[in-house]
């Protein structure tokens, strides 16, 4: 249940505006703005967040393709949360828009939407026809909270740090001074890069019932990565963060499921399929620190029947 909301807090839409100030400055070094922006985002008390992921796939599915003939899909992803950490509250509100551009035809779009309060241990999720569900988590709530899981400042905060940095140069986010920084990509980064080609790959594959396969090598060749952070000048809280990666793969199917085992049988020989093209960029903005948030649920959410992880195990076991 945490991690649904988690999950809004991250894929979601902020573009906020900058202002370029000058060339690199010397207020603070790269290592002194690392130890300063962890050291303000343990004793953060709340935040907010208002961030976004756009995903494209070009997929070339024939011979000769032009970008004409092209299959596009466009997701986009945008969620505004605010998270009180000294209470143990945060409500997040998250939309998805999902298009699908085919050679001569019509764009086909789909939108959905979710509106999540965690309180706690528990989590109360409004679907899209106004049915609120109600998860209890068995742990405590101060388990659930532990360790700064829901501090995203914090875990971004904790990222840069893990990474070399650039220049500095000093830029205003929405009228706040601050550092931008530039973070260089590590092996972690193309690890990333591999995670997600790999999910493409199984989502377009239609996994487990065929199993993909990703050359590393063409990831490593055509992947790009580029990532920024702006450091406050003030609170030297991270205020924005955005990323961009894209690369080309060419998946193949190696394997599929036995209708009779029920278990994955390895291909002869491999299926290969028609070359990817992918470019996904996120983009997130922080505010409101420390700023007092009152954060309570509808009245119908406190009504919905409650479910706890056993009754789902449970409700799974019986469909299978």
């Amino acid at each position: 249940m945490k991690r649904l909301l988690l999950v809004l807090m991250l894929i979601a839409v902020a573009f906020s505006g900058c202002t370029e100030k000058g060339p690199s400055v010397a207020d603070k070094s790269a290592g002194e703005l690392k130890t300063l922006s962890i050291a303000a985002a343990e004793n953060l008390t709340s935040y907010s967040i208002n961030s976004s992921v756009t995903q494209i796939l070009k997929l070339n599915t024939g011979a000769n393709a032009t970008p004409e003939k092209l299959t596009t899909v466009t997701e986009n992803a945008e969620t505004v949360a605010a998270v009180n950490l000294s209470s143990l509250e945060a409500h997040a509100s998250g939309s998805t828009r999902n298009q699908v551009e085919l050679p001569g035809q019509p764009a086909n779009t789909s939108t959905t939407s979710a509106d999540v309060y965690q309180i706690g241990n528990s989590t109360y999720v409004n679907d899209e026809s106004g049915n609120w569900t109600h998860l209890v988590d068995s742990r405590s709530k101060e388990v659930v909270w532990g360790q700064d899981k829901n501090n995203q400042v914090k875990a971004i905060a904790e990222t840069f740090n893990l990474s070399m940095t650039g220049d500095l140069v000093s830029e205003a986010v929405n009228g706040e001074d601050a550092y931008k920084l530039l973070i260089v990509t590590g092996s972690g980064d193309y690890l990333n890069l591999h995670n997600a080609a790999f999910a493409i790959a199984a989502k377009l594959t239609q996994y487990p019932m065929y199993l993909p396969s990703v050359n590393r090598t063409e990831l490593n060749e055509t992947g790009k990565i580029e990532k920024t952070i702006w450091i406050s000048k003030k609170s030297y809280l991270p205020v924005k963060y955005q990323s961009v990666m894209s690369f080309s793969m060419t998946p193949e199917v190696i394997g599929a499921m036995d209708p009779n085992t029920g278990q994955m049988k390895m291909l002869n020989q491999s299926i290969r399929l028609g070359e990817i093209s992918v470019s996904i960029e996120t983009a997130d903005r922080y505010y409101d620190f420390d700023r007092p948030t009152d954060i309570t649920p509808p009245e119908q959410a406190l009504f919905a029947p409650v479910i706890t992880p056993t009754q789902v195990q449970t409700q799974a076991a019986v469909q299978a």
